[in-house]
């Protein structure tokens, strides 16, 4: 029988995990919590993985059988409902015997291209995909980042496909199988990568800022205490309000330091202002400089442990650390839900489950739907329509990690229509980025502090299926864009709430950045190996919570989607999902915050860290970078993973015409098999009158009916 205690949207489905390691079980991780029945098929020997601490996380919610790859095949998989695989090759035998499953194949290095087969670990995967040579350095030398990040956004980006997978199979009968390769999980952790046409210089990973960050007013600062705190004045209205703190406002009217924040990245700006600041703020102690900056709502937070993370009243207000008793190691804590369908809440119902201790349970359990899995209507086999095709979101988010959500949901199908102030949004200004992050969208302009735009957002809400917000409090209410006004609107929606903080109303007015949640969530301390030998924190480049938040949002809007259609639970009505930044800090360090006694100790980084022993980098015999982890090597991709053969054989690429930058090379489509790439980002209203006259007609319509 399925794991007492389990709940949520997916009670009821069966999946069925082959997978090792982090990625392909991470995914199914994420389907347990949510209530699937989740059937871990090991061999004698057991998932690998089973000695690293983090085994006890990404494999909670599990019943484990022990059985050979033929009696998988022949007694397992006719039985499920989604079946995850990480081996190559393997699609073609688990249609054949299952035509009505969700098949979500995670080759490491995908099903194509020079690597299919090889060997892989964290440091592999890094160095090949960029992310070791993209970490900035003093040194401009390959950077072991020690959190396996690659691997949990595969993890991440495999439930989002499975579930993806199951509203297509009940809305059309359709059985798809997708791909999602734990290079694309590296794509998805570095979305907003991008290659000029004819650029074909290596990246520069090395600034005057070192691994503190690129932007003076954006980096890591040093308090007089010693202590550090990450300063995020990643506005021209936070830049102005930090320099009023300091006593400094009159470095405004300063030539050199022009267009601020953004324009201060060039050498110049950088020599002129970094000593400015290191001095301002090593006259006080750290926490009082937050005490200030907080009172002038200049964004800040402390580098903290992973051990003070866990102290903070962040973890407690929103759930982030649950304790499960295991047979053997005793209590266990570990990460809490990262998404929550309030309608249907998961939970975490089991620690991970004895090697092969359901073998016998699993196989009685599921022999009633073994020999009677029913028919897909097509027939069985692949699609490469996109599943989400025929659903709405309305995207009123700004900056990252919103306008992610809708970019991912574009991506596999969804009609997104990004709804944005006359100005458009602040992050416009970035460039080939923003493009980037607003793929497969329409443009609408909409002045929310009008009635007039109001009533307008308000017909487009009428006909939509789910919408996506971020503003700080109060913003909506004012706007007219909350989720109870828009709900009188369309009681169906999916209404997803990402706030940064979550529900720590001590934080709720406080501005959120992806390097903000590094610097509380404990990952620049460990990468800097802070507390050994003085080291200081390290930014990550690779933006982690800008990018995971965005996956795990995208997965709760398709739950929200599967839990409305279901009755009677869902009833037909709309669904409120919840997640939020601080929260994806947790699941990019799912076995890194897995505690328990006697456990081993978290690897640690260090200065420009270069790996450990048999595992790092050297140079080539061309004088290029090598990164050797014992007996294997692969080539360090210095030019970034755009420009990579690994991604364009994996078709993780597409080439999309910009006004400004010309051709372009970016991500596409990361789950193969789940339709074309998204199309390139609108200008500013782009498709205003286009929406407007939709709209006109759909009223017009209604009138005559």
């Amino acid at each position: 029988m399925p794991i007492p205690g389990s709940s949520g949207p997916l009670v009821g489905v069966r999946v069925l995990d082959a997978a090792t390691g982090i990625a392909g079980p991470f995914a199914a991780m994420f389907l347990g919590d949510q209530g699937a029945d989740v059937v871990k098929a090991e061999p004698a020997g057991g998932d690998p993985y089973r000695s690293d601490p983090g085994f006890q996380t990404v494999n909670r919610n599990k019943r484990s059988a022990v059985l050979d790859r033929r009696r998988v095949l022949d007694e397992l998989v006719p039985a499920a409902d989604v079946v995850i695989v990480d081996r190559a090759g393997q699609a073609e035998r688990l249609r054949a015997a299952n035509p009505a499953a969700v098949i979500v194949t995670m080759p490491p290095w995908g099903e194509r291209g020079p690597k299919v087969g090889d060997p892989i670990g964290r440091t592999l995967l890094h160095a090949a995909t960029g992310i070791a040579w993209n970490q900035q350095s003093y040194g401009e030398t390959p950077v072991d980042v020690v959190i396996p990040v690659a691997s949990y956004g595969a993890g991440v980006l495999g439930a989002l496909a499975a579930a993806a997978g199951l509203l297509v199979r009940r809305s059309r009968g359709v059985a798809p199988t997708y791909e999602v390769s734990e290079v694309a999980g590296a794509a998805a952790m570095q979305l907003g990568e991008f290659r000029l046409a004819g650029d074909g210089e290596p990246r520069t990973a090395v600034s005057g800022l070192g691994s503190k960050g690129r932007v003076a007013c954006y980096r890591l600062i040093e308090a007089g205490d010693g202590r550090w705190f990450f300063l995020a004045c990643g506005t021209a209205r936070f830049y102005t309000r930090m320099l009023d703190v300091i006593g400094r406002p009159d470095l405004l009217d300063d030539p050199l330091l022009a267009n601020p924040p953004w324009g201060l990245l060039e050498d110049e700006a950088i020599a002129r202002i970094t000593p400015i600041l290191d001095e301002a703020f090593a006259t006080r102690p750290r926490d009082e400089w937050l005490r200030v900056l907080a009172e002038a709502d200049v964004p800040a937070q402390p580098v903290l442990s992973r051990d003070e993370f866990l102290r903070t009243s962040l973890v407690a207000a929103n759930d982030m650390l649950v304790t499960v008793e295991h047979p053997e190691l005793g209590p266990v804590e570990m990460m809490g839900l990262p998404v929550t369908v309030e309608s249907a809440p998961g939970a975490v119902a089991a620690p991970a489950p004895p090697l092969g201790g359901h073998t016998d349970e699993v196989l009685a359990d599921w022999a009633d739907r073994r020999d009677r899995a029913p028919e897909p209507a097509d027939g069985g086999g692949d699609t490469s329509e996109s599943p989400l095709r025929g659903l709405r979101v309305v995207d009123l988010s700004s900056f990252i990690a919103g306008p992610v959500v809708s970019r991912h949901l574009a991506m596999l199908g969804a009609e997104v229509i990004k709804v944005e102030a006359p100005t458009g949004d602040p992050f416009r200004g970035i460039g080939p980025l923003f493009l980037s992050w607003n793929q497969g969208k329409r443009s609408i302009a909409i002045d929310l502090n009008s009635d007039a735009g109001r009533a307008e957002l308000h017909r487009l809400v009428a006909s939509a299926d789910a919408v996506i917000e971020n503003f700080r409090p109060g913003v909506s209410e004012r706007l007219g864009c909350d989720e109870a006004t828009l709900r009188a609107v369309n009681p169906d929606l999916v209404f997803l709430s990402s706030p940064g903080y979550g529900l720590d109303e001590s934080m709720a007015d406080r501005a959120a950045f992806d390097p903000l949640v590094q610097a509380l969530g404990g990952m620049m301390a460990a990468q800097g190996g802070v507390g050994q030998d003085g080291g200081e924190p390290v930014f990550l480049s690779v933006p982690v919570h800008d990018v995971t938040t965005p996956l795990i949002g995208a997965f709760g809007v398709v739950l929200g989607w599967w839990q409305r259609g279901r009755s009677p639970a869902g009833g037909g009505r709309g669904q409120h999902v919840r997640t939020s930044l601080i929260q994806s800090t947790m699941v990019a360090q799912a076995a890194e915050f897995t505690r328990y006694d006697g456990r081993p100790a978290a690897e640690q980084g260090g200065f420009d860290h270069p790996g450990s022993g048999d595992d790092t980098w050297f140079d080539g015999d061309d004088g290029r970078p090598r990164w050797r982890s014992g007996r294997h090597e692969v080539d360090v991709e210095t030019h970034g993973l755009t420009a990579s053969a690994l991604a364009a054989a994996n078709g993780l690429v597409v080439e999309q015409e910009s006004a400004a930058f010309g051709r372009l090379t970016v991500f596409g489509q990361l789950v193969g098999g789940a339709g074309p790439a998204p199309g390139r980002a609108p200008t500013l209203d782009e498709h205003g009158a286009e929406i407007r006259g939709e709209l006109g007609r759909t009223s017009a319509a209604a009138d005559d009916r």
